[in-house]
């Protein structure tokens, strides 16, 4: 009796592996300033593509500023269509799982713990990258407004500008990125379980310089 009190105590004191991850708080002031960005904003080259590791505290920085509502709740800073909920979702993929942010709780909720990096694309610097956002389309969330996706337009249009505060946020901490439409639509859609109509639309490799 006592042995089988001291394996359920043990078991629920171990934190589940599947429980989500607070980021900590974004930084919203300090690095350069914004024409100094613009003006050294690069993507990273293929063939020296840095992979140094991403603090979470970094993850965090450019995770708020990607998905764009970064005004205290007076709206967003990326073109989502009539203020809806964000119809482009971010993935993250790391070595240790694949996670959906959630720009909500700014939370990292665990999609799989497996080691999916392999099925993003087929490049070598993409594998080994410390963390890759994949950007998918999700347009449940359009409502009326899907009639205007198309081939997923409205979607692309928000990831652009989302895309481009990952490229200042990210050069701000001394982190490279790369912006890439070649990918495995069809490995990604079966590691993160997606439903139909969502579309891996790109992804961005991060690794601290």
């Amino acid at each position: 009796m006592f042995v089988w009190s001291f394996l359920f105590v043990a078991f629920i004191a171990v934190p589940s592996l599947w429980a989500d991850n607070k980021l900590p708080n974004p930084a919203k002031t300090g690095g350069s300033g914004i024409f100094t960005l613009l003006e050294q904003r690069a993507s990273g080259t293929r063939g020296s593509f840095p992979a140094g590791k991403i603090s979470e505290e970094e993850l965090s920085s450019i995770l708020w500023a990607a998905m764009g509502r970064n005004r205290g709740g007076k709206g967003w800073t990326t073109p989502l269509a009539g203020g809806r909920n964000p119809y482009v979702k971010i993935y993250v993929f790391r070595p240790d799982g694949a996670y959906l942010y959630d720009g909500s709780s700014h939370t990292l909720k665990t999609v799989t713990e497996q080691n999916v990096m392999k099925e993003i694309n087929n490049d070598g610097f993409v594998q080994a990258s410390p963390a890759v956002l994949v950007f998918v389309s999700d347009p449940s969330d359009l409502g009326s407004m899907a009639r205007l996706n198309g081939n997923n337009e409205l979607a692309y249009t928000a990831t652009g500008a989302m895309a481009q505060n990952v490229y200042l946020a990210a050069d701000s901490l001394g982190i490279s990125t790369r912006y890439i439409v070649s990918l495995n639509a069809g490995e990604i859609g079966s590691a993160l379980g997606l439903k139909g109509g969502e579309v891996p639309l790109c992804i961005l490799p991060l690794g601290k310089r």
